[in-house]
């Protein structure tokens, strides 16, 4: 049976991928020359998932921590109840990425079709 602290240091260097991953997308936003709203869109997920691949770290990293806590039924139940918390957190700024792209993709194609149709209406006689 595996470790608890395998799966801990996964965690981590998963979270260390991210970040990785996001700061080579936080370089590449600071240079680019898109529209306000895309790059103030692209501003905000960048800092959702900043957010979300530390909190990854720090689950990994008090999984890692299990058996240094004390042998108590409180010290357990704490130490349990924090690492829901943060994964329920980390699944709300899942879902609040989520929404926020699709709400993104839905404005930009009512954009796109309204431009279609005053062309359209532009070019009715």
């Amino acid at each position: 049976m595996a470790r608890p602290e395998t799966f801990g240091y996964f965690l981590i260097g998963l979270s260390a991928i991210f970040f990785a991953l996001h700061w080579q997308q936080w370089r590449e936003w600071v240079h680019s020359t898109t529209n306000s709203r895309r790059r103030e869109f692209v501003r905000r997920q960048l800092q959702r998932r900043m957010v979300a691949s530390g909190l990854i770290g720090v689950v990994g990293a008090a999984i890692t921590l299990v058996n240094q806590l004390p042998p108590n039924p409180t010290a357990m139940t704490a130490y349990l109840c924090a690492l829901l918390l943060a994964g329920c957190v980390i699944f709300a700024i899942a879902l609040a990425d989520m929404r926020a792209a699709r709400r993104l993709l839905e404005e930009e194609q009512i954009e796109l079709l309204a431009a279609e149709l005053r062309k359209a209406t532009a070019e009715a006689p």
